[in-house]
């Protein structure tokens, strides 16, 4: 080298160390991030050492990684990791400073850790409603730790019912209502909140509606009525007849039944809350009502008789009715359909005979009174059974009395 660069180079030389007297060798303050908790926001500054560095300093994280949910933010002398973990963990990185460019530019980059702990939260995804009357108890419950107190920080629980310092809601709600609260969890160094929305009801009752009866071929509907819980209301059905349907918005359950008999089939209401009541209920599916008995046996005079009138199909009770003269001594039941008793005919009057009889004397007459079988006599009668539907039918019957 000439001595004339010699010179240059030695000029530009001093020119640096008079130009930056207090610069040193860039250093990070000792640093010990505190732990995060996932879902509480978070900020940490990392300093340069005193003297150390100049104005200008940029700061990156070299290699590693930061929380998920937090960042870097480069100020100079100093920068800031802030943000809200999302997850928790040990993460390890590399924090690197670079000075500001110049002849003297240098850069350092030291190993850190933040810890990351799961967050204390209120598990408890909802409540389950209450009852007007009836008893009430319910435990809260934190994940992320274990809450050693509880308390209500906004609104109020429903009249009747208390949260002790276990997260424990009971009592015995004393009247309707959607009551909206804050509920707040802590474990001494945490703490959280959460709102719940607790409603009080009056029980879901059903009603069934009363039997009913119809003819084969028919249609039909009824309506079973729902009061309490919380509206609106869903309906669902099990073993409905043949070519029956139910509404699952009004609770109606109707159609044209093809079986005969008492058809029975099972209703269930769930309310806005889940809260589900069931009930049974039945339609009584029947033929066309007839009289069977179209003959009766002749009875004997004086001898017991008894029998049974018989109808077929109908709504049950069939009323049965017996028109016409009954012979003495006989008794129709209508509930049981049976003609019975001991039947009596009308007597008939003696008859008078005389015989004249000679004797040696002369002529004697004996009269004698002579009794007379009483004669048969055949009666008619009328049955009219009526059912439950309105339908009727009737039948003419002969009944004959010997002697």
């Amino acid at each position: 080298m000439s001595r004339c660069g010699l010179l240059v180079s030695l000029v530009v030389g001093a020119l640096a160390l008079i130009v930056a007297p207090g610069a040193s060798a860039l250093d990070i303050a000792d640093a010990s991030p505190p732990t995060g908790v996932v879902g509480t926001p978070y900020s940490y500054t990392f300093q340069l050492s005193p003297g150390s560095g100049s104005a200008g300093a940029s700061w990156s994280v070299s290699s590693g990684a930061l929380p998920p949910g937090l960042r870097l933010s480069s100020n100079d002398r100093s920068a800031t990791v802030y943000g809200t973990p999302t997850q928790p963990g040990s993460f390890r990185f590399y924090l690197k400073v670079r000075d500001a460019p110049g002849p003297w530019v240098c850069c350092t980059e030291e190993e850190f850790t933040i810890n990351v702990i799961e967050g204390l939260s209120i598990a408890n995804g909802g409540l389950p409603s209450g009852h007007v009357g009836a008893r009430y108890g319910f435990q809260l419950s934190t994940s992320g730790g274990t809450a050693s107190s509880w308390s209500v920080t906004g609104g109020s629980l429903p009249s009747g019912l208390t949260l002790d310092a276990s997260g424990a809601i009971t009592g015995m709600p004393s009247q309707t209502v959607s009551a909206s609260f804050t509920v707040r969890a802590s474990d001494g160094s945490r703490a959280t909140t959460k709102q719940f929305t607790l409603y009080v009801v009056e029980p879901l009752v059903l009603t069934a509606p009363p039997p009913k009866a119809i003819k084969l071929g028919r249609s039909f509907v009824l309506t079973v009525a729902a009061k309490g819980g919380l509206a609106p209301y869903r309906w669902s059905a099990i073993s409905l007849p043949a070519g029956v349907n139910l509404n699952p918005l009004t609770g109606q359950v109707g159609g044209r039944p093809q079986d005969l008999g008492v058809l029975g089939f099972t209703l269930t209401a769930t309310d806005a809350l889940g809260t589900t009541q069931s009930v049974a209920a039945s339609v009584q599916v029947v033929d066309k009502l007839s009289i069977l008995t179209t003959t009766l046996r002749s009875a004997r005079n004086g001898k017991r008789f008894a029998a049974v009138l018989k109808t077929n199909g109908g709504g049950t009770p069939v009323s049965l009715r017996l028109l016409g003269p009954l012979p003495k001594g006989l008794r129709f039941d209508a509930a049981s359909g049976e003609l019975r008793g001991v039947p009596s005919l009308p007597a008939r009057k003696p008859v008078v005979k005389t015989k004249r009889v000679e004797k040696k004397h002369g002529v004697r007459v004996i009269t004698k009174r002579v009794r007379r079988t009483p004669l048969a006599r055949a009666y008619t009668l009328y049955v009219v059974a009526t059912d439950t539907l309105g339908q009727r039918d009737s039948q003419k019957l002969r009944l004959t009395v010997r002697p």
